[in-house]
């Protein structure tokens, strides 16, 4: 079978687990006689990416993509082009800190594609010339995810020896493992999402959470389809039940569940999880996708039986809304764009944000009549503006003929400069619905300034009518429809301390 490179070498890696069950059936598979007397042990390995040589872990890349050319697909491209790339990519990876840009010059980056992979195929390397190689170790059980490991042993320092020995083949001797061996027969070592333990050659496991974990999942309140949350429920105890090995440990793994989902507003969980769902619709293989905020289920099951009433090919899809954590937090608060412009002109006339800012919608209005203009525009927020404030101080300029606020001051304000200021009214980087919003916001206030043609490009675009659009509509029958300017834009919100907007 073909894979992509990097990752179809990952097929050729013996010791690699591709989920957390695989580990449970390698050991189900040894029969009980040959684990009499062992132990089940695991170890990880300390700050695995930062301590890996980049230069190696190229290398031991190329090295298996050589040997298994005829099973990758390379996409058209060579081995050298593929060498190249990892040079390029893994070399240059960089990170903030105190305000200031660093580049990682040891080690993976963490938050790099390729430094999984890379890392996993480095450490196969060191196994491949120990425990692979060592009639010691071959008959041992094996596996490791990542930087988690597995195996059997007699004692403590069996298991030790076992991983020294991986360890030994770095040649910038900075692998390092640390062991968990149990203290007797009857006590759990903890292994990726399970708990295991090995009793006269009896192999017994259960669910297991991590204590540094915190309690949180989604929860019962949140603003997602019921049918989220029933199979977030279900597939937690899914998971609980195939990593238990018998009824009464099933039972303790799914009081591990109860207690985390007690812990998100769920009263009754194991209810919970048989709740039926009503969907209205059902999509097939040859649906479309379409993207419609969730509002409430009574909506939501009402939009998918006009679907199914009318027989048509789609398939719903409905998505949270904003989050209370996007709106109010940053993972990045100190990261703000900043104009560096003394005396900027264009910050001085926004009312809130900055000029560097990109992919807005945004208002202008006109001091002198207080008549508005609204567009968009993907470049930053100086860019644009800047032409306006061109076009409001030249309108009788020629190539500004068919510009609308050259045509507002050559018609209403002659011989007068330019009197503006600017709100910019929401953030979106996707550029169709950053052009539906604006026709929206154009449709809903009907600025004057503007042409009136100015949304007709929009409405008939046939990208607007992309399947996966997710368009914003107004709000339901006998409520009363929030305006604009009465709210806080979320995505700016993040950045900056926004005052409230005066009511239009």
């Amino acid at each position: 079978m073909h894979s992509s490179l990097p990752f179809g070498l990952l097929d050729h890696v013996p010791s690699h687990l591709k989920n957390i069950f695989q580990h449970l059936d390698h050991l189900k598979a040894i029969p009980p006689e040959e684990l009499r007397d062992m132990r089940f042990c695991s170890a990880d390995i300390s700050a695995l990416y930062t301590n890996l040589s980049i230069e190696g872990c190229i290398s031991d890349v190329m090295s298996m993509a050589e040997e298994f050319t005829s099973s990758l697909d390379l996409l058209g491209l060579k081995l050298v082009d593929v060498h190249q790339m990892l040079e390029i990519v893994l070399t240059n990876s960089f990170f903030t800190f105190d305000g200031q840009v660093y580049q990682q010059l040891v080690g993976l980056f963490m938050g790099c594609k390729p430094s999984p992979i890379c890392a996993v195929i480095r450490v196969y390397t060191f196994e491949k010339r120990s425990i692979y190689t060592d009639s010691h170790y071959l008959s041992a059980p094996y596996g490791r995810y990542i930087d988690d490991a597995y195996t059997t042993a007699r004692t403590l320092e069996e298991a030790q020896d076992m991983f020294n020995s991986i360890a030994s083949q770095d040649p910038d001797g900075r692998l390092k493992w640390e062991v968990d061996f149990p203290e007797d027969n009857s006590q759990f070592v903890p292994f990726l999402g399970t708990e295991i333990r090995m009793e006269e050659g009896d192999v017994s496991y259960r669910f297991f959470r991590k204590s540094q974990k915190k309690n949180i999942t989604l929860h019962y309140r949140s603003h997602h389809p019921l049918k989220t949350k029933v199979e977030v429920v279900r597939n937690f105890y899914r998971t609980a039940e195939m990593s238990s090995s018998s009824p009464s440990l099933k039972e303790e793994s799914f009081k591990v569940v109860d207690h985390l989902l007690r812990c998100n507003g769920y009263t009754n969980p194991r209810t919970f999880k048989d709740t039926i769902v009503r969907t209205g619709t059902k999509g097939t293989k040859n649906s479309v996708n379409l993207k419609l905020p969730y509002l409430s289920e009574k909506v939501s099951y009402e939009i998918g039986r006009c679907i199914q009433r009318h027989n048509l090919p789609i398939r719903l899809i409905f998505t949270p809304g904003k989050k209370l954590r996007s709106i109010f937090c940053s993972s990045r608060p100190y990261d703000r764009p900043e104009c560096n412009t003394t005396d900027c002109r264009i910050c001085e006339r926004l009312e809130v944000g900055c000029c560097v800012i990109k992919c807005v919608v945004y208002c202008i209005t006109c001091k002198l009549c207080n008549e508005e203009y609204i567009g968009e525009t993907g470049r930053t927020v100086r860019e644009r503006l800047s032409e306006h404030l061109r076009y409001a101080s030249n309108p009788t300029c020629k190539s500004y003929t068919d510009e609308a606020l050259a045509a507002h001051y050559r018609t209403n304000h002659v011989n007068s400069g330019p009197d503006l200021t600017f709100r910019i009214l929401r953030t979106e980087p996707n550029i169709i619905r950053r052009k539906i919003l604006e026709s929206f916001y154009i449709n809903t206030w009907k600025p004057s300034i503007n042409g009136r043609d100015e949304c007709t490009s929009a409405k008939r675009s046939p990208a607007t009518q992309s399947p996966q659009t997710q368009i914003p509509y107004p709000a339901a029958s006998g409520q009363p429809r929030p305006h604009p300017y009465g709210q806080i834009s979320p995505d700016l919100s993040t950045h900056w301390h926004l005052p409230a907007l005066s009511s239009r």
